[in-house]
């Protein structure tokens, strides 16, 4: 209400200005206006949502809405997730002749306690800002005399500052770029969930499949496009990347349990000593996806190996990290899904199961 009432006066305030040229949600801003707010001008979305077992399992789209341009926000509100202690839910949606399509689920989430409200936010327009030639960060008198406290601008003249918006410091008396979103670092980070047994009574150089159950992505993710997908081809979850270069940090918080039966595959402790090699590898598979069909192609694998010594009920930390580069491709819809799967790497003296303990266990993605 408090908004709403702020740009009430806004509004008052143009009346008799009428001068200036700011849009919110237009690009091409009323130049009688000091605030020109331009609401989204096609038909929103309409979609329902279903939870089983504390997290969002369906959506169901019942009005695709018109005019949209690009694919829209999908939101989830209510149902208790946050206020549970829970994680909130995460959707894409598709768009084909303006209209959504298709919304698809790519975490669950946790903690809901009811159906979230659903929201399919997008729009055509933007915002624009005061184009200015910040050329001396210091200037009082160009490109503004005497700018006021908090006064915000693009800089996009010819000059050598950052191309971003600044605002104007009156303590300081000095205009201050804000942050760059393309310096900005782009990263992803995914926290394991659930129980997972792996490599029972496997010998070297057997593997499981790693990413089981649906990770948990954390909300300071920020590489775009980046989602989590059910590998229709492997089974199992896929991380989906845009074209680009990536160094993918694989965390695992391990444990084993005593074999049974005893002696599987040879299992001996080393000598003289009550601690076994537990050595483990990761098969990277730099898999293709096509985001248009939703269909994965299948390549050749990267393998990593990392020797630990651990003793038996023994938490041990294994950790890979993996150079992933998703080539550039003419078809913007043909990007990166890597699967990987974990294995026994030669020369263990232990073959038998090995837990990953969901606490301590993440994957960190980060854009090169």
């Amino acid at each position: 209400m408090k908004i709403i009432n702020f740009i009430g006066v806004f509004f008052a305030t143009t009346a008799i200005a009428q001068s200036g040229n700011v849009g919110i949600n237009t690009s091409t801003p009323d130049p009688s206006a000091i605030l020109h707010i331009e609401n989204f001008t096609g038909t929103p979305a309409v979609a329902t949502a279903t939870v089983s077992g504390g997290a969002v399992t369906g959506v169901t789209l019942t009005n695709g809405g018109s005019g949209y341009t690009s694919p829209p926000t999908v939101n989830f509100y209510a149902g208790g997730s946050i206020v549970n202690g829970g994680t909130k839910a995460r959707a894409t949606a598709t768009v084909s002749g303006g209209v959504v399509t298709g919304i698809t689920i790519n975490n669950g989430g946790t903690g809901y306690t009811s159906a979230p409200t659903v929201t399919v936010s997008g729009g055509n327009k933007g915002l624009l800002f005061p184009n200015l030639n910040i050329a001396n960060l210091s200037s009082t008198t160009s490109p503004v005399a005497s700018p006021a406290n908090g006064l915000i601008g693009y800089n996009g003249g010819s000059n050598t500052n950052n191309k971003t918006l600044h605002f104007f410091n009156g303590t300081t008396s000095q205009w201050q770029s804000t942050i760059d979103a393309e310096d900005t670092p782009k990263v992803a980070y995914l926290d394991f969930t659930g129980s997972l047994s792996l490599l029972d009574n496997v010998s070297a150089g057997g593997s499981s499949l790693l990413i089981v159950n649906p990770p948990a992505i954390s909300g300071v993710s920020n590489i775009n496009g980046f989602k989590i997908m059910l590998n229709t081809l492997s089974g199992g979850y896929s991380l989906i990347l845009p074209q680009g270069n990536y160094l993918v940090e694989v965390n695992l918080n391990l444990n084993s349990p005593p074999e049974s039966p005893a002696g599987q595959g040879g299992t001996a402790p080393l000598t003289g000593s009550s601690y076994y090699l537990m050595g483990y590898f990761i098969d990277f598979y730099n898999d293709g996806y096509n985001n248009s069909t939703n269909t994965f192609t299948p390549v050749i694998n990267s393998r990593k190996e990392v020797p630990i010594v651990s003793m038996l009920n023994t938490n041990h930390l294994a950790t890979w990290s993996y150079y992933y580069s998703v080539p550039a491709n003419a078809d913007a819809s043909i990007i990166g899904g890597l699967r990987m799967m974990l294995g026994r790497m030669q020369n263990s003296t232990f073959y038998d199961l090995v837990n990953v303990m969901p606490t301590g266990s993440y994957i960190k993605i980060s854009k090169l």
